[in-house]
């Protein structure tokens, strides 16, 4: 195996968003033995600071597949157009009555109509009312409590994707082939391997495509049934270092 490619949230993050010392040496250990090791999350990047400064991955695929950062030198970034993101602003603030809540990743910031309550994660986010906000974006994140008010935002804009996260009212819109799936395509190219030569794993329905592309596509055991039918192995769970135990046993071994 060449490239071990995983999720972070509720995959090798624990559900209290941290990173076990078992974990770090285990993935330390994979990387002496020349196995190299990429982030796969929906997140930006500069929300996850603290997890790359610790584990140092050599890959990370960010905003769910809409950047994709090798070496320290992007090498794949797919943005929402000006004018998609104006319209899917709107269309959110009439549906929430101008009350929703929503944030946009950037190539200049985070921006969110809101304070984080998590702000220091984010290593510095503007906040904004969105009125008369004209810029691309990699991803927008939106509380669409309701189905069809998802469904109009992707009919109305047919060159975005709509992604629900498993038990949440927040949804991920980004431009079409901004998923993890794609996004592991490319990198493989661009490393010259083959899709064989990786290991992956996920929880949620964005890491669907990347599991089925991976060569090794392992669930964490709190993993939703559908990654788990599409999973050649099911490892523990995630605050069980799940992720850690599963490349123990087999790279590792």
């Amino acid at each position: 195996m060449k490239l071990i490619i995983t999720d972070l949230d509720n995959t090798l993050l624990t559900s209290d968003k941290n990173i076990s010392e078992y974990t770090v040496r285990v993935l330390e250990e994979c990387r002496k033995q020349g196995h190299m090791l990429a982030f796969a999350t929906a997140r930006s990047e500069a929300s996850i600071t603290r997890f790359v400064e610790m584990l140092k991955p050599n890959v990370i695929v960010s905003n769910g597949g809409a950047v994709i950062r090798s070496g320290g030198e992007v090498i794949y970034q797919n943005l929402m157009s000006a004018q998609d993101v104006s319209k899917i602003i709107e269309m959110f603030f009439a549906f929430t009555d101008g009350k929703g809540l929503m944030t946009l990743d950037c190539e200049d910031g985070y921006y969110c109509n809101f304070r984080p309550s998590d702000a220091d994660r984010y290593g510095g986010y503007v906040q904004t009312d969105f009125k008369e906000f004209k810029c691309c974006a990699h991803k927008i994140t939106a509380g669409l409590e309701r189905d069809e008010w998802a469904e109009k935002i992707a009919k109305a804009c047919p060159d975005c994707t709509v992604v629900s996260f498993t038990g949440e009212i927040w949804r991920g819109i980004s431009a079409k082939n901004s998923d993890k799936g794609t996004a592991l395509s490319v990198l493989v190219s661009h490393l010259g391997i083959g899709a064989e030569d990786v290991i992956a794993f996920g929880d949620d329905t964005n890491d669907i495509g990347m599991l089925k592309l991976a060569g090794t596509a392992v669930a964490v055991l709190n993993a939703i049934d559908e990654v788990k039918a599409v999973a050649e192995y099911v490892t523990d769970s995630n605050d069980q270092d799940g992720v850690a135990r599963f490349l123990q046993k087999t790279l590792l071994a």
